[in-house]
């Protein structure tokens, strides 16, 4: 029976692993984990050959003040025994951590963009060069990040004070810091309004240098006029 049970729970292990595995690419979280040892900000390599333009982009890593403030929350929870009640205040880095990590996961990988005579290309996906109405730069999250409002706060001794919550601030940090590293690159075609990603996980200056370079090259290829550029 013991034998039964341990292989019974080596299966729902195995079951479990690759339904994380496949969870944590379908949200982007791979990206995550293997971009953390790439500079702060993304860049991208632009080279060409006869007939052709091949962009590849490298991503910023995630913010790393985000990691260390789940690090910090785990830490305390993991240390109950030894810090008593006061375990539990690791749960609002935990918190904060957990919330900023995430954002523009999805998007967040290295890209190879092609540009030839007749068509762009990227991720496995082509379009040609006269179905391309632009190339657009959007921010990876709508997470407002603005200053909280003042709000009203009762003191040990019974009074109240105006001020902002420690919680509320230190989250918009994380969040900005996020935010900054998360711009992408999209393509629409003049078939209507969708766009399909072509690269993210990228720094605003990148994003539109990136943005510029596409326009310049597709116009230039494809003798037409792209998002301004002649």
């Amino acid at each position: 029976m013991g034998g039964v049970a341990m292989g019974m729970g080596l299966i729902l292990l195995v079951v479990l692993g690759v339904a994380g595995f496949f969870l944590a690419k379908k949200f982007g979280l791979l990206g995550l984990l293997l971009t953390l040892g790439n500079s702060g900000r993304s860049r991208f390599r632009r080279s060409g050959s006869a007939g052709e333009t091949v962009f590849r982009v490298t991503p910023a890593r995630p913010s790393l003040t985000a990691l260390a403030a789940i690090a910090v929350g785990l830490t305390f929870l993991m240390n109950v025994e030894t810090l008593g009640i006061f375990a539990f205040f690791g749960l609002m880095p935990l918190t904060m951590g957990l919330l900023a990590f995430p954002i523009g996961a999805r998007y967040r990988q290295s890209a190879t963009i092609t540009i030839t005579d007749e068509a762009v290309s990227s991720g496995g996906k082509s379009w040609g060069l006269g179905e391309i109405a632009d190339f657009n730069v959007r921010q990876g999250s709508r997470i407002n990040t603005d200053e909280p409002p003042l709000g009203i706060h009762q003191t040990p001794d019974g009074g109240l004070i105006y001020g902002r919550s420690s919680f509320a601030m230190m989250s918009r940090v994380l969040n900005r810091r996020m935010i900054e590293r998360s711009y992408f690159v999209s393509l629409r075609t003049r078939a209507g309004s969708d766009e399909t990603v072509l690269s993210g996980g990228l720094t605003l200056d990148c994003a539109h240098a990136l943005q510029r370079d596409l326009r310049e090259a597709v116009s230039t290829n494809a003798k037409i006029s792209i998002g301004g550029v002649a």
